[in-house]
């Protein structure tokens, strides 16, 4: 697990992706959407094999997949990400605070 960068206002400094629940969160989404794991993989055009190992925590995504991801199952990055939604931010603001927080997560391994 990689720590994130903490929530404005210095809160849950202790805050930590969690693949298992960004695997819950990413099938959730897929069903809100109908999609069959399946369908899903051959629109991001990867194996349904990997769809499956994200879903079950077992595997983590690229930074290109989940902003695929995000865009075709219709949900912010910060949902998949942490389970929250990115309230009234315009899209390039998300995705460059996700820059950086995935920047700050390659940093340190």
């Amino acid at each position: 697990m990689y720590p994130l960068l903490p929530a404005a206002g210095g809160k849950d400094k202790d805050m930590y992706f969690n693949q298992v629940e960004f695997g819950q969160r990413l099938k959730k989404a897929r069903k809100a959407m109908d999609f069959t794991q399946e369908e899903l993989a051959e629109i991001l055009g990867v194996e349904r094999l990997h769809i499956t190992r994200m879903e079950r925590g077992v595997v983590a995504c690229s930074i290109d997949l989940l902003l695929d991801l995000s865009c075709h199952l219709q949900v912010s990055t910060d949902y998949l990400l942490k389970g929250v939604s990115a309230g009234m931010k315009n899209p390039k603001e998300q995705l460059l605070e996700v820059i950086q927080e995935l920047s700050l997560v390659a940093e340190r391994l």
